[in-house]
């Protein structure tokens, strides 16, 4: 037999190159914003020693290891805006021809894949090694992971693979299924009621079919083989956006989608991401300050009750046990006309920090434009700062340190020292330091292994709560 022909093709934004062996891609790489540029970021989905797409009949194995094994013709034809590639057979299976057809678009990332000749055909798609990101350490580890997923009326829905176990999902005509990583994503939309497969090869290593539910001899796929970048995928369908901040609630989707607008024109000042970050930590304080006003008042008021109750409420605690305290209690709250639930106005501060707070830290989490930008000694915003490697790997820290975190949770003890509530009490504001103090742990250990771009935006929002009440702390010194 004939060594098998290979054809390699260059187009806009897709390196696919083509083996006239099984007559499909072999190996493909995306590139954004395309491939010419010298600065473009790239994904390969397989290549010839790993991962793989091809074209099956599941219900007989002899007639697919026929078409793997077979030889096709290979043409390409060329209009404005697309670049088609036709690999056929013409008397594989009953001198019925068999066709399979490849087009890629000359610009954005939005193509189609279509067979006919054979009943119950299934493109089966499984990406490489490549196309697993680094593995992040620590809780830096949900960011490393690669998944299949399907697309329809309720947005991105994760399914969940077992490995060398195949599950079965019903595909409609408005839905979708595809295998991403946090940046990159190969979607494919069949044109007509579809069934897919889906299972593990390894870890991060799904592997996908679609086949025609009514085991028709023509398959045809809408495709999407790009960056998840918020214009490329508006660009290739007016849908493909669900796939951004699918983790969080609608409402918060659209916080995040303002975020993502904010941060790239912040960019277009400043022309520096890390410096947009911090900008943008900025202008959401600013933004916030008329909520966190009516917050801080609420909370002094708190505080100034607080102080107040504590004597009497300490000798309640000291002298009496049980329900007779509990009774002793609610006389001095109604001595003093305070409200057994006083202190909830003081979650007020907190509680509206936190639907912002999961917002902007999906934003940053999923933000192409983030990979690959630097900052200061931080090569990429998307991964973490990596100052320089430890002499050893640790268990959940792994074998880089990261000053950045330490930068954060710094900036967070200075704020605990340094904020004094005036109406506490020495030992409510001990309390409140111990509380600030737990609160930097927790960060720090969340955040230590987290995409630099992340903890970015928190020290910033750390250093503006300084700035903030640095002025009063003065203040009180000097009087």
């Amino acid at each position: 037999m004939a060594e098998a022909a290979v054809h390699e093709l260059h187009v806009g934004s897709q390196q696919v190159t083509f083996s006239t062996q099984g007559g499909v891609p072999v190996k493909w790489v995306s590139c954004y914003p395309d491939c010419e540029a010298e600065s473009a970021a790239k994904t390969e989905w397989f290549n010839e020693r790993d991962g793989f797409m091809a074209w099956a009949v599941p219900e007989e194995p002899q007639q697919s290891a026929r078409i793997m094994a077979s030889e096709f013709d290979f043409a390409i034809v060329e209009t404005d805006s697309i670049v088609e590639v036709t690999l056929s057979s013409q008397q594989l299976f009953n001198k019925q021809p068999l066709v399979f057809v490849y087009r890629l678009p000359k610009h954005g990332y939005r193509g189609e894949i279509s067979a006919s000749g054979i009943g119950g055909l299934a493109l089966t798609v499984a990406s490489g090694e490549s196309f697993v990101p680094e593995q992040l350490p620590g809780f830096g580890s949900i960011y490393s992971k690669v998944r299949p997923f399907v697309l329809n009326e309720n947005g991105q829905v994760y399914l969940q693979p077992i490995e060398d176990e195949y599950s079965l999902v019903d595909i409609n005509v408005s839905a979708s299924i595809g295998i991403r990583n946090r940046y990159w994503l190969w979607l494919g939309a069949p044109q007509a009621a579809s069934i897919a497969e889906y299972s593990l090869v390894g870890e991060n290593r799904p592997i996908i079919a679609v086949r025609a539910a009514s085991g028709a001899s023509e398959v045809s796929l809408v495709t999407y083989s790009g960056p998840t970048e918020l214009n490329a995928l508006a660009e290739a369908s007016p849908e493909l956006p669900d796939v951004l901040f699918s983790a969080i609630w609608d409402w918060l989707r659209v916080l995040s989608f303002g975020l993502l607008y904010l941060l790239k024109w912040l960019y277009g000042l400043v022309g520096n991401y890390g410096l947009a970050i911090i900008l943008l930590s900025l202008t959401v304080k600013i933004l916030m300050f008329p909520l966190t006003y009516i917050a801080d008042k609420w909370q002094a008021q708190v505080n100034a009750t607080s102080s107040m109750l504590k004597p009497k409420l300490d000798q309640i605690k000291k002298n009496f046990k049980g329900e007779e305290a509990h009774q002793k209690v609610l006389q001095v709250y109604k001595e003093h006309d305070v409200s057994q639930f006083y202190t909830l106005p003081s979650l007020f501060g907190f509680l509206i920090q936190i639907p912002v707070f999961i917002a902007a830290f999906d934003m940053l989490a999923e933000s192409f434009v983030l990979g690959q930008a630097g900052f200061l000694w931080i090569v990429d915003l998307a991964k973490p700062d990596s100052l320089f490697a430890l002499p050893v790997v640790l268990p959940f820290f792994g074998g880089q340190f990261n000053l950045l975190p330490f930068v954060m949770t710094l900036l967070t003890i200075v704020c605990a020292i340094v904020q004094q509530e005036a109406d506490l009490t020495p030992d409510l504001q001990r309390l409140q330091r111990i509380k600030l103090f737990l609160m930097a742990t927790a960060f720090f250990l969340l955040f230590y292994t987290f995409p630099a771009g992340m903890v970015l935006y928190w020290t910033a929002n750390n250093l503006f709560h300084l700035l903030k009440i640095l002025p009063a702390r003065l203040r009180q010194l000097v009087s």
